[in-house]
């Protein structure tokens, strides 16, 4: 297998699977992976998958939807293989969750991917962990609930008996705010750290609770409220991108795979996993599609605006446009004694460092930092590669 990384792509790099789709939707095709997928461990014996069902099979085709170039092409590859709209729904999780005062995501990705669904007219569902990353961080309790849109009703997932007693002990007047409250409270657990730059989501625990566990709560209440049986969920990571996405398998059974006990068949595949950087860009160009303005402002990757991985750069950057942002995160790390690097303070890791965001274009900056975007802006006819294009994959996943 030949992997090629996003710091060997430029311009003039030739595409590999980045042209168009042929349509195979209906005609009972099976898609297999590029690549035989592992199958050594326990594990991955558990969870192989051979070859997707023909795409028609499916109940439901959800897009993981980041508002980033990955799952962008992913979504037009849905569209190019023939999946009808009607059978796709873009999810994204929110990652701030609606917290009162603190935000991790940038102010533009709700309004991008509202104005994309919008543009695209395919339906968009929205879901969170309540108070998002902040919530998360300061937590002292089980963790807070999941909600998510359905047909413009918030639902709340199904509630385990640790949140429900961590909630009655959060709102009990009498009680709430003492120290004997905030003890019970901790047996319940707490968290009062930031997540660690590491492959083990565990540790890396922004991931695993406001996307990962988020996406399976929603999933599994779903299933108790409409008749979805056979789900594909298409989500955009590549080989590209780090050494550890390099030795992901394509497709998989999905973690919330149970056709035996829940009658619930639950696919995963990646779809764009072995597309390099050029032909992510080569499907948004074809496509006209207005990158997210954090590409045309500088960054290389739409993760959160400040991701745990960035770079000093993107630190210098967010300092540069989001001075606030970065001054509470320095308050932070005091108030927490505990670093958002693994070893260094915020002002250490960024040192001098000069800042990554290009000027260029001054309506893509006020993108950026209003949050402001319409749903006419979405497309660009005279497609051009935005700043942060190929600046690499550094400042990404592990």
């Amino acid at each position: 297998m030949i992997v090629i990384k996003d710091s060997e792509c430029s311009r003039e790099s030739p595409l590999t699977h980045g042209h168009p789709d042929t349509p195979v939707y209906g005609s009972g095709h099976r898609i297999k992976p590029l690549h035989p997928g592992k199958c050594e461990s326990e594990y991955e014996k558990k969870m192989y998958l051979p070859e997707l069902l023909p795409l028609e099979e499916y109940d439901l085709i959800i897009i993981l939807f980041s508002a980033g170039k990955d799952s962008a092409a992913a979504f037009y590859k849905m569209l190019e293989l023939g999946v009808p709209k009607s059978k796709i729904e873009i999810w994204h999780h929110d990652i701030d969750g609606g917290h009162p005062s603190r935000q991790m995501d940038w102010p533009v990705t709700q309004s991008y991917i509202r104005a994309f669904a919008a543009a695209e007219v395919v339906r968009l569902r929205t879901s969170w962990r309540v108070n998002g990353f902040y919530g998360e961080l300061f937590r002292v309790g089980a963790s807070q609930p999941v909600m998510y849109e359905d047909d413009g009703e918030v639902k709340t997932c199904r509630l385990s008996q640790a949140q429900i007693e961590s909630e009655t002990l959060r709102q009990d007047n009498g009680l709430s705010g003492t120290p004997m409250c905030e003890l019970m409270l901790k047996s319940y657990g707490h968290r009062m750290m930031f997540p660690a730059k590491s492959g083990d989501l565990s540790r890396r625990w922004c991931s695993a609770y406001l996307k990962i566990s988020v996406a399976d709560s929603v999933i599994y209440n779903l299933e108790k409220t409409q008749s979805v049986a056979k789900v594909l969920i298409v989500s955009g990571e590549r080989r590209g991108e780090s050494a550890g996405r390099a030795r992901y398998n394509e497709m998989e059974l999905h973690r919330k795979n149970a056709p035996a006990k829940a009658r619930r068949l639950v696919h995963q595949w990646r779809a764009v996993i072995d597309y390099s950087l050029c032909d992510v860009w080569e499907v948004c160009r074809r496509h006209n599609l207005t990158p997210h303005p954090c590409y045309t402002c500088g960054w290389n990757r739409c993760s959160c605006a400040c991701c745990i991985f960035s770079l000093p750069t993107h630190w210098a950057g967010i300092r540069e446009l989001f001075p606030d942002r970065y001054a509470k995160l320095q308050a932070d790390e005091r108030l927490l004694g505990f670093t958002l690097d693994n070893n260094k303070t915020l002002d250490e890791f960024v040192g001098n460092a000069e800042s990554c965001v290009c000027r260029d274009n001054p309506r893509a900056i006020e993108q950026l930092v209003t949050g402001g975007f319409h749903q006419t802006e979405i497309y660009t006819p005279n497609w051009q590669f935005p700043a942060g294009a190929f600046k690499g994959s550094a400042g990404g996943p592990c």
